[in-house]
C-alpha cells in the first residue's frame, strides 16, 4: 500500500486514480478512503484523483501519544501526501473533518491550492462547538477505550444526528457504518475525536481565502448552518444544499455530488488554462 511520511515519521496512507488536474480528498472523522467509492470512477475520469486517511484513521498511522493529533499535524499529513506524489498545486477538500483539514490547508498554503470543495463540514467553518456535540464525542472517547468500536457505532447511529439522519434515508447504512468503525483503531479514534474537541477556530481567518470555493451542504445535515456562516465569511463562494441528504450527502447523492463538483472544477480549470 502506498504511505507517505509526516515530519514526526507518522504514515499516511493514500491511493491515486485517473489523470488530469490533481484532486486531493479526505473523509470525515473515522471514515476513510472507500467512502468515495460512489463518486470514484466519476471525479477520476476527469482528474488524477488522490483520497487520503489522516492519521488516526483507518489504514494511517494511530499514534498512542494525543498530543501527535491536532489540525495542525493533519494540515501537515496532507502536505507530506502532496510533497510525496510531487504535486505543486492541487484542488484540495473533503467531508467534514477532511474539509476542515482542507480549509487549515488553504489557509496555511494558499500558493498550493487551486481551489477548495467543502462538503458537510462545521470543522471547514471553525465555530465552536455545541455543548451537545462535546458531550456526544466526549462520551464517544470513552466508549471507544472501554467497549471497542461495535458499541461504538451502535452508540454513534442512535446518539449522533450525523449517522441517525443517514440511517433515516437509507436504513441499509448499518452495515456500511459498523464496517466504517471496525477499520479503526479504538486509539486513533479517541485521540481523533480529542483533536476535534479542541478545534482551533478559524472562522475570522476565512475572509483571507483568495480562490474558488465550492461548499456543498444537505438538507438534512447540522453543519448545514456552518457552511451557511462560511459562505457569508468566504467572498465569492458559491453554496449547493442537496436534497433529501444527510451529512453524508456524496453518498446519498452521488450523480448530484458528483456533477456538482465536477462543473465547478471543470470552471477553474477553464478560468486558469484562460
Amino acid at each position: 500500500m502506498p504511505f507517505a511520511r509526516a515530519a514526526d515519521k507518522v504514515r499516511i496512507y493514500y491511493e491515486a486514480h485517473g489523470s488530469g488536474t490533481p484532486l486531493v480528498l479526505a473523509y470525515g472523522i473515522g471514515g476513510n478512503a472507500e467512502m468515495w467509492d460512489v463518486n470514484r470512477d466519476a471525479l477520476a475520469a476527469r482528474h488524477r484523483l488522490i483520497l487520503w486517511e489522516p492519521r488516526g484513521h483507518a489504514r494511517s498511522d494511530s499514534p498512542e501519544d494525543p498530543a501527535k493529533y491536532s489540525f495542525e499535524r493533519w494540515v501537515l499529513d496532507l502536505k507530506a501526501v502532496l510533497d510525496r506524489l510531487g504535486i505543486r498545486k492541487a484542488h484540495v477538500g473533503g467531508l467534514s473533518l477532511g474539509a476542515g483539514i482542507a480549509t487549515r490547508f488553504a489557509l496555511r498554503f494558499p500558493s498550493r491550492v487551486r481551489s477548495l470543495v467543502v462538503t458537510n463540514s462545521s470543522s471547514a467553518a471553525g465555530l465552536p462547538l455545541s455543548v451537545e456535540n462535546l458531550v456526544m464525542r466526549a462520551r464517544s472517547i470513552e466508549i471507544t477505550l472501554t467497549k471497542g468500536m461495535d458499541a461504538m457505532a451502535e452508540y454513534a447511529m442512535v446518539a449522533n444526528p450525523n449517522l441517525s439522519e443517514r440511517l433515516a434515508l437509507d436504513p441499509g447504512a448499518r452495515a456500511e457504518f459498523y464496517e466504517e468503525y471496525r477499520r479503526l483503531s479504538p486509539i486513533g479514534y479517541a485521540n481523533s475525536l480529542r483533536a476535534l474537541i479542541a478545534m482551533d477556530h478559524i472562522t475570522d481567518q476565512l475572509r483571507r481565502l483568495r480562490l474558488p470555493v465550492l461548499l456543498i451542504g444537505a438538507d438534512r445535515d447540522p453543519s448545514l448552518e456552518p457552511m451557511k456562516v462560511m459562505h457569508r465569511r468566504v467572498r465569492g463562494s458559491r453554496l449547493v444544499v442537496l436534497s433529501p441528504a444527510s451529512h453524508f450527502g456524496n453518498r446519498d447523492q452521488p450523480e448530484a455530488w458528483n456533477r456538482t463538483v465536477l462543473e465547478f472544477l471543470a470552471r477553474c480549470d477553464r478560468r486558469t488554462r484562460g
